[in-house]
């Protein structure tokens, strides 16, 4: 029976690599674990937690899709050659607190940089987190902003 040696993350993390291919796919390589996560919702259908999905087995490389039209996804199958892909960067390039709008209340401040939004909702629950910084903090609502800020996928928040 063989056995295989499992490196640390540490240091797995010098090869890992991931390189945007023009109007491609990502390619990943290193062996970089690759896991689906899932958004679970609460009784009143905001976002509230993140669970674990599908892991995918471990690979030394991947071809992720980018076009959004893989009939494989996460994987690319090459659809974007099909359909003339453009994956040029529209994102700016300025620095995030650049971007931000700042959200001064009496005990948290909140950076907003809007165009990163990823649409995941976790910022609507009790009210919004804009209203839960700027209002008079409970500890209640206080730990529910900075728990929805730290949910967002985006980096938004």
């Amino acid at each position: 029976m063989e056995t295989q040696k499992r490196s640390t993350n540490k240091e797995l993390n010098k090869n890992f690599k991931i390189r945007i291919s023009r109007n491609g796919p990502y390619l990943v390589s290193g062996g970089i674990p690759l896991s689906e996560q899932i958004i679970g919702t609460n009784a009143e259908g905001y976002s509230s937690e993140w669970h674990q999905g599908k892991e995918f087995p471990l690979k030394e490389n991947y071809a992720l899709c980018r076009c959004g039209q893989s009939k494989n996804k996460p994987f690319c199958d090459g659809t974007h050659t099909q359909m003339n892909f453009n994956g040029s960067e529209t994102a700016s390039r300025e620095p995030y607190l650049k971007q931000a709008e700042r959200i001064r209340g009496p005990e948290l401040e909140l950076t907003d940089a809007k165009e990163l939004c990823a649409i995941a909702r976790f910022c609507e629950r009790a009210g919004g987190i804009w209203d839960l910084v700027q209002k008079p903090n409970t500890p209640e609502a206080k730990d529910i902003a900075i728990e929805e800020a730290g949910n967002c996928p985006s980096g938004r928040l």
